[in-house]
C-alpha cells in the first residue's frame, strides 16, 4: 500500500476526473463539470475524462483543489487507502461472528488477510490514481452492518450517499427497496427527496438534466474487454463472428442479454422467498437480501470496472466465513474467483492487451472468460449451493439478532478472536 500511495502512477487517468471537477467547483465553473474539455481558471484540465457522478457529488472533490496535482494525488489515495482498511476492518469483525467455534476463528482471522492482501479489484485504486470506489464500499459495508441490525434510517443514509457519489451503484438501493418493506422505503424516499431538492437548489436544473443525458448515454455504452468485467464481455467478444455485426444482430443480442438479466432476478427472487419460507431469524433474511442486491447490481450491469468488483467481497467474505457449510468444490470455486481475480490487474490486462493480437473468437472467449469470471463463478455457486447458503443462516449466531448487535463490542471481540468466548453476538 505505501509503494501504492508513493509512486505517482494515474495523473492523468481517474484521479484528473475528481481533481479537475473539485478544481471547478472551487473555481466557480460548476456548470463546467461535465465538460473534461473546457479550461479551468484559463488553464488546460489535468486529463479529459467525463465525470459521471450526481452534480452535487462535485462539491466532494472541492478539498483536492487546495493542493497541488502532486500532492492531491497521494492525498487522494491515502483517502482511498483508509476507507479500505476500514471497510475490512469492520467487514472483518462482522463475519468474525459467523466463522463458528474459536478454532474456526482463528483460521478466518488468517484467510481474511490473504484474500484481503491479494483481491486485485482493491488495487485497481493506486495504477488509477485513485478513485471513489473505497468510499463507496466503506459506505456499503456500513450500510451492510445497519440494515442487518435493523437501523433503517442509517443504512439508508449510507446507500442513497452510495448512489449519489457513483450512481451505477443505484440499483442495489433500489433492489432493498423492493424487498425490504414500507419503513425502508419512507426514509430512503424522505432521504432521496432531500438530497435532490438540495442538488437542484445548489446546482441548479440545466446541470441535472445534463447529468441525465449523460446517465441515458452511459447505460447504452459498452466498454471492450480491456475495460470491462461484467457478465456480458464473451457475448461482446464473440458475438461479431457468431452472429455478424447487422443491425438485426444487436437486437438479438438486446434481447439475449435481457433473458439473462431477467433470469438473475428471478434467482435472487427465488432465494429471498426461500429464506422466507424457511423461515431464517429476520436479520439473516435483511443480510440475504443485502448480498443478493450488491450481487445482482453487478451482474445485471453491462459496464463493470475493475474496481467495482471490490462490491463482490461483502457477499464473498460471507461465504468465506460460512465455509464449513459448504462442500469441498464450493470452496473450490471460491478459490477460483480470487485466482482469476489477478485478470482484474490492470498491469496483466494491459500486458495481455498489447502483446496479443486479439484476432480470433478463441483468444476472445477466454479473455472474456477470465473477465467475467469472478462474477460468473459466483452466480453459479450463489445458485448450485443454494441449499447450503440458506442453511449457513440457521447457525446459532443469527439467533442473537445476526452479527454483531454493538459495532464497538463487537469489534472489541473480533480484534481478540484467540480470546473470545462463545458467540460475539448478545
Amino acid at each position: 500500500m505505501i509503494a501504492g500511495i508513493a509512486v505517482p502512477a494515474g495523473p492523468g487517468w481517474d484521479f484528473a476526473n475528481f481533481y479537475d471537477t473539485g478544481r471547478r467547483v472551487t473555481a466557480g465553473q460548476i456548470n463546467d463539470i461535465y465538460d473534461p474539455r473546457s479550461l479551468i481558471r484559463g488553464e488546460k484540465p489535468q486529463g479529459e475524462l467525463a465525470f459521471f457522478g450526481t452534480p452535487i457529488s462535485a462539491w466532494l472533490y472541492a478539498p483536492l483543489s487546495w493542493f497541488s496535482p502532486g500532492a492531491a494525488l497521494v492525498v487522494f489515495k491515502i483517502q482511498n487507502t483508509l476507507a479500505y482498511v476500514a471497510a475490512l476492518l469492520l467487514l472483518y469483525v462482522h463475519n468474525l461472528t459467523f466463522a463458528g467455534s474459536t478454532t474456526e476463528r482463528a483460521r478466518f482471522v488468517a484467510i481474511f488477510a490473504v484474500i484481503s492482501l491479494m483481491y486485485q479489484p482493491f488495487w485497481t485504486i493506486y495504477r488509477v490514481g485513485g478513485q471513489t470506489t473505497p468510499t463507496v464500499f466503506l459506505l456499503l459495508t456500513l450500510s451492510l452492518v445497519c440494515y442487518v441490525s435493523d437501523r433503517m434510517f442509517w443504512a439508508a443514509l449510507g446507500l442513497s450517499t452510495a448512489a449519489m457519489i457513483k450512481p451505477a451503484f443505484f440499483p442495489v438501493l433500489g433492489l432493498l427497496v423492493l424487498a425490504s418493506g414500507p419503513r425502508f422505503l419512507r426514509w430512503c424516499v424522505g432521504i432521496g427527496v432531500a438530497m435532490a431538492v438540495a442538488s437542484v437548489v445548489i446546482m441548479g436544473v440545466p446541470l441535472h438534466q445534463e447529468f441525465l443525458r449523460r446517465m441515458g448515454e452511459g447505460l447504452s455504452a459498452r466498454k471492450p474487454w480491456f475495460f470491462n468485467s461484467s457478465l456480458y464481455v464473451v457475448l461482446d467478444n464473440v458475438w461479431p463472428f457468431v452472429v455478424g455485426s447487422a443491425p438485426a444482430s444487436d437486437i438479438a443480442r438486446t434481447v439475449l442479454t435481457g433473458i439473462i438479466k431477467g433470469l438473475i432476478l428471478l434467482g435472487a427472487v427465488h432465494l429471498i422467498l426461500e429464506g422466507r419460507r424457511r423461515e431464517l431469524p429476520e436479520a439473516a433474511q435483511r443480510h440475504l437480501r443485502f448480498l443478493l442486491a450488491v450481487t445482482v447490481c453487478l451482474a445485471v450491469s453491462d459496464v463493470v470496472w475493475e474496481h467495482y468488483l471490490a462490491a463482490l467481497f461483502l457477499p464473498l467474505a460471507y461465504v468465506v466465513a460460512s465455509r464449513r457449510y459448504f462442500r469441498r468444490p464450493a470452496i473450490a470455486m471460491i478459490a477460483a474467483i480470487f485466482v482469476l481475480a489477478i485478470g482484474q490487474n490492470l498491469i496483466v490486462v494491459n500486458v495481455l492487451r498489447y502483446s496479443i493480437e486479439w484476432d480470433s473468437w478463441a483468444r476472445l472467449l477466454g479473455i472474456g472468460l477470465m473477465k467475467s469470471g469472478p462474477l460468473l463463478l459466483f452466480l453459479t455457486l450463489l445458485w448450485t449451493y443454494r441449499a447450503a447458503l440458506l442453511r449457513s443462516y440457521t447457525s446459532a449466531a443469527w439467533r442473537g439478532g445476526g452479527g454483531p448487535v454493538s459495532v464497538t463490542g463487537a469489534a472489541w471481540a473480533g480484534l481478540r478472536p484467540f480470546a473470545a468466548r462463545g458467540s460475539v453476538v448478545r
